[in-house]
């Protein structure tokens, strides 16, 4: 009976995990509110996700806020530069796909910039976990979190499902968008950890 109602336990353990969860999601979507912090909120998500749910080894907001702080600079940078070249680009693909449909051949351009979109997300996929686990200067972070994303392209489309699930989640039943941010980042943690074992220190790891 004093098993039951121990709060180190499997049932207590999981809906702390549960709890967390909840937490750190809110906290994420809170920071994203000025839409320009998206970046540095994202990388504090999975920064706080990795190392206080996972490693069970730190503090939800501490953690949060020491990640959204340190990488507020690069992970914003990082972000408006995202969104920028996504807004190109998305404009680009409207264009040549009406090019396309007309049978203009400006509208073969149509397939590179499909190819370039999907550099896009693969980057985006990437880089704020990046950010949250390494310092390095912006061109070495944008070419690594694209190396990684092809150089470890079975791990890069389970991380792409497993985005989609999260997405597909949050448009059937929008309230667990207090809870999907987080098991989002639970769910792609340890592929993420595997594409990133190469670089991490020997003592490290």
């Amino acid at each position: 009976m004093s098993e039951l109602f121990n709060v180190n336990n499997g049932f207590f353990r999981t809906i702390g995990k549960i709890v967390d969860c909840i937490y750190v999601s809110i906290l994420w979507l809170v920071c994203c509110i000025p839409v320009v912090t998206i970046g540095a909120s994202t990388t504090a998500l999975y920064y706080t996700v990795h190392k206080s749910i996972v490693e069970d080894n730190g503090y939800i907001f501490r953690d949060f806020k020491h990640s959204f702080c340190s990488n507020f600079k690069q992970s914003t940078i990082a972000w408006l530069i995202l969104l920028v070249v996504g807004g190109v680009l998305g404009g680009d693909t409207f264009l040549t796909y009406q090019f396309k449909k007309t049978g203009d051949k400006a509208g073969n351009v149509f397939y590179l910039i499909l190819l370039l979109l999907v550099i896009l997300f693969i980057t985006v996929t990437y880089i704020f976990p990046y950010i949250s686990r390494f310092e390095d200067n912006m061109k070495t972070v944008f070419k690594n979190a694209i190396f990684m994303g092809f150089g470890n392209i079975l791990l890069t489309l389970l991380m792409i499902i497993t985005f989609a699930v999260a997405v597909y989640l949050v448009y059937v039943a929008p309230p667990l968008i207090v809870i999907v941010p987080a098991l989002y980042m639970l769910g792609i943690e340890q592929l993420m950890e595997r594409a990133f074992k190469k670089y991490i220190p020997q003592q490290e790891a």
